[in-house]
């Protein structure tokens, strides 16, 4: 035999028959079930789809043709290949049993090898044929992907323009103050020196992203005081929420943990998270530092992690995009939503991993989000 062995079910109302067939086709390895009427065929094929059915005509009660009608219309069975086995010859009987949905049709009595040779046939096209499938549906996915990433690709763009002509064109106007010879004030100056390292904040996120997808991501581990490291985040970003207006609260757990891990890396993805969380609420609302102490459960009992909440009320996530917000490039949709590369985040998630731990998002429209990490200790 050629090929590997089959599940096959012979229908046949005659014992002797589904005997004969069964010795034939399980010295070749098949696998084999029998059953004596149509009904029972039914059944049989739904509680266990076989690769192929080989099938009498005549038969009391539901026939050969009534069966292969049945397995036609039933969605889960329509596709199996059916060869009839009759002794039947008329050019009638035959032309019925194509027209109803068969693949082929044997003659009683017939010839050993002849069933052999059908059966290695039939099953080698309905494999060939699901393999076509799967390719087929292979292609169809691999095309979408392409045509996500081509939208990626032009989103990318856009977004590049804007990122970097905006800040650009602060430093260019400064540019074109000195040329005149006119006086710079330390408002404008500051604004531009903002405005150049948002650029080089962009640029140096392109390239971090890059190389964690390419080269993996180094971490650089020593213990260090989660409660002095946390303190000084919150102190930082206090200072810059009273300049826009938002109230800022740290509620740090007392009596933190050492945590053994990248100090700058963690900062870096704490910050993206802060930066989110000011960029994202309007004047007058608040951000929130929050922390605490987590204990595994599952396949993580007995570990002990510390918890990083950052809590916002800003204008929320909506749902759609929840799943989505790690991924690079990614933007949350709206009119009034601050402009911006999602690089952020997918760095703030790598770093995250990189660190063995966890980062979850929750939020609801309209009232604001909460950003969890989770960092064994």
């Amino acid at each position: 035999m050629l090929v590997p062995p089959a599940d096959i079910l012979l229908i046949d109302d005659n014992p002797a028959n589904l005997e004969l067939l069964t010795v034939v086709l399980k010295v070749d390895g098949h696998r084999i079930r029998t059953v004596t009427s149509g009904p029972m065929g039914l059944e049989a094929a739904r509680r266990h789809l076989p690769e192929l059915v080989l099938l009498d005509v005549t038969m009391p009660g539901m026939d050969g043709y009534e069966t292969c009608e049945a397995m036609r219309a039933d969605e889960v069975l329509r596709g199996v290949p059916v060869i009839f086995i009759s002794a039947l010859d008329d050019p009638l009987d035959k032309v019925k049993a194509f027209q109803c949905g068969g693949r082929d049709y044997i003659t009683k009595p017939f010839s050993i090898e002849e069933v052999k040779a059908r059966v290695e046939h039939h099953v080698t096209l309905a494999r060939l044929g699901r393999d076509l499938e799967r390719q087929n549906q292979a292609l169809l996915d691999a095309n979408l992907k392409l045509k996500e990433i081509h939208t990626l690709k032009a989103n990318f763009t856009a977004m590049l323009v804007h990122d970097i002509r905006s800040p650009l064109t602060s430093v260019g106007l400064v540019l074109g103050m000195v040329k005149e010879g006119s006086r710079v004030g330390p408002g404008a100056m500051a604004q531009a020196e903002e405005s150049f390292e948002r650029v080089n904040r962009l640029l140096e996120e392109m390239l971090e992203l890059h190389r964690s997808e390419h080269q993996g991501l180094p971490v650089d581990r020593a213990d260090f005081e989660a409660g002095a490291w946390l303190e000084a985040v919150a102190e930082r970003f206090r200072f810059r929420a009273e300049r826009l207006d938002l109230a800022f609260q740290a509620s740090l757990h007392p009596g933190m943990p050492v945590l053994h891990g990248d100090r700058a890396k963690l900062d870096r993805a704490l910050d993206n998270l802060l930066d989110n969380a000011l960029k994202f609420t309007p004047r007058g609302g608040a951000v929130k530092l929050e922390t605490g102490l987590e204990y595994g459960a599952g396949v993580e009992a007995g570990l002990t992690f510390l918890r990083i909440d950052v809590i916002d009320t800003g204008r929320g996530i909506p749902a759609e995009e929840l799943p989505f917000i790690f991924d690079p490039f990614r933007q949350v949709k709206g009119e009034d939503a601050p402009k911006g590369f999602g690089l952020g985040l997918a760095i703030t998630q790598r770093i995250v991993a990189s660190h063995q731990g966890q980062i979850h998002a929750q939020s609801q429209v309209g009232f604001g989000s909460c950003f969890r990490m989770l960092l064994p200790v």
